[in-house]
């Protein structure tokens, strides 16, 4: 488990710059999230953005569900 000193915002945001995982177990729970120390995981996060602006604007479609 990763030390408390790089979780910020009540534990849900990891960021430690000499973690190499990009991926990390949340403090609670079953779930991952990013560890923002990482320059791969602001390029997932620009690219996630960048995805929802383009959908939001209606220049690409995104994938429906049903």
């Amino acid at each position: 488990m990763p030390a408390t000193r790089y979780w910020h915002l009540a534990g849900t945001v990891y960021v430690n710059r000499h973690d190499p995982a990009i991926l990390v177990h949340r403090r609670a729970g079953s779930r991952w999230t990013l560890n923002l120390g990482t320059p791969v995981a602001w390029i997932v996060l620009a690219v996630v953005a960048a995805l929802a602006l383009l959908s939001l604007l209606g220049v690409i479609d995104l994938p429906s569900t049903g």
